[in-house]
């Protein structure tokens, strides 16, 4: 996929995401179906610490991962992520989703896409191939998270 995923197009996908975020508004105590108990504004807590998270994997391409660390555990990782933002507001989650995107987009500038990631749940995947599923994983969640939000 790295070969068909340009950098300019995963810059302008993690951009669009962002401005479409920064346009959400609603109730963010209403639960978001589908997620086990989570509310939109959990939702979005995920969103944002995954946006936060993903200038390190895109710089990882540069560690060298420890085969003595146990495999990423994604399902932990998130609800860590949305434990450590309960006490943030809707507005801080999406500056803080914003914020991400911005190095994001800045590290995504200099990054060779066919480059295995050494960190999180696509170590050991091109670059690029991480950064496409991760945009389609965000876009997925997205849509949730609107459709919660609209009632």
């Amino acid at each position: 996929m790295a070969g068909e995923t340009s950098i300019s197009a995963l810059q302008s996908g993690y951009i669009e995401l962002a401005g479409i975020i920064r346009a959400l508004h609603g109730d963010w105590t209403a639960p978001a179906p589908g997620y086990e108990g989570w509310t939109c504004r959990d939702l979005l807590a995920h969103l944002s610490s995954s946006a936060a998270s993903l200038p390190a994997v895109a710089s990882s391409i540069t560690e060298l991962r420890d085969p003595n660390v146990p495999a990423f555990d994604s399902t932990r990782w998130n609800a860590s992520q949305v434990r450590r933002r309960a006490d943030r507001d809707a507005q801080e989650l999406i500056d803080e989703y914003d914020s991400g995107t911005t190095r994001l987009v800045m590290v995504l500038g200099h990054a060779a896409l066919d480059t295995p990631v050494t960190i999180g749940p696509y170590a050991g995947v091109s670059l690029g191939e991480a950064m496409a599923e991760m945009l389609e994983h965000q876009r997925h969640h997205l849509s949730d998270l609107k459709k919660a939000l609209a009632g």
